[in-house]
């Protein structure tokens, strides 16, 4: 990988030399690391601004790259479309190339106000360019099922319906208890063993797929008294202290006609954001010095752990 970068690199600089435009003394960054700062611009349209940077402290060079997007970019995989985006000299989508008088941090980047020191010697900024990034992670709902048995419950690769597919949905079946809490029992391959699974009314439909666990023509998800403290959880039912929350007691059938998903929570792991930059071309303050580079492979960053809540709109 390193031999891949140090190639690109030097094929920056024979561009940029042969085009008669300017020298660059120096431009390897394929020993750094991809860093990377945020901020929200406005909570009301969720647009978010992105720096992603690297830093060469041997030779006081930085190139980083700036987009505003409300694209999930760390909390959604791309599959196999990439998220893109135009990059120009404006404000907001940007790349920039820095070389400063003296050592840098990441201070610079990602502080409100950049610090006064270290200045800029010499900056070129796109004007033109494209930006790609191909995000790729994995989604876990932590219910204690592993993705590949969870992918099709009885068939059903979104078994409640609610626009989360089983293997990230933390209630399966939609009726506002936790998988995790439903008496799921698993074969000693991890896979799930349907029929020792707790199945409260008897039906064979265990309840972890059963939207009424007690069989009392109530749905568990309308089980759930308003009134309680945490109104959309049946599991804070029970009019007889002495027995089971009332979705799991046939004797207690009142519909309290909640007909509303909780807010659901699942989390991105392994998450690597593969960027690219193609087509650019670097201008001077000024405008007297222009870099072309027809493609520069940026790196891959790893983003830690995402956790996205969502609440499933209920269908009418």
């Amino acid at each position: 990988m390193k031999k891949h970068l140090i190639l690109i690199f030097s094929l920056f600089l024979f561009n940029a030399c042969d085009d008669g435009d300017v020298i660059v003394t120096s431009f390897d960054f394929s020993d750094q690391n991809i860093e990377y700062c945020s901020t929200v611009d406005d909570n009301e349209t969720e647009v978010t601004n992105y720096i992603f940077y690297k830093i060469n402290p041997d030779t006081n060079e930085a190139i980083a790259f700036r987009i505003s997007t409300s694209d999930p970019i760390l909390t959604e995989p791309s599959g196999t479309n990439t998220y893109t985006y135009t990059l120009g000299s404006s404000s907001s989508t940007f790349v920039s190339y820095r070389i400063f008088n003296s050592p840098i941090t990441s201070d610079y980047f990602c502080s409100e106000l950049p610090p006064t020191q270290p200045t800029v010697s010499k900056e070129y900024k796109s004007a033109e360019g494209t930006v790609t990034i191909v995000t790729n992670g994995d989604y876990t709902d932590t219910d204690g099922i592993d993705a590949e048995f969870e992918m099709l419950l009885l068939d059903e690769a979104d078994y409640d319906g609610d626009g989360i597919p089983n293997y990230y949905d933390f209630d399966d079946d939609g009726d506002n208890i936790p998988t995790i809490s439903e008496g799921v029992v698993f074969n000693e391959d991890g896979s799930i063993n349907i029929e020792e699974s707790l199945d409260t009314d008897g039906d064979g439909i265990p309840n972890f797929l059963d939207p009424d666990d007690d069989g009392d023509r109530v749905l568990t998800i309308n089980e759930a008294n308003p009134e309680d403290e945490t109104p959309l959880n049946p599991a804070n039912t029970q009019s007889d202290i002495s027995a089971e929350p009332d979705y799991l007691n046939p004797n207690f059938a009142v519909d309290y006609e909640i007909n509303e998903y909780r807010p659901h929570s699942y989390t991105l792991e392994n998450i690597t954001l593969t960027i690219n930059l193609t087509n650019l071309v670097f201008v001077n303050e000024d405008g007297s010095e222009t870099i072309r580079q027809q493609e520069l492979y940026f790196g891959e960053f790893n983003a830690s752990s995402q956790t996205v809540t969502v609440k499933p709109e209920y269908p009418n």
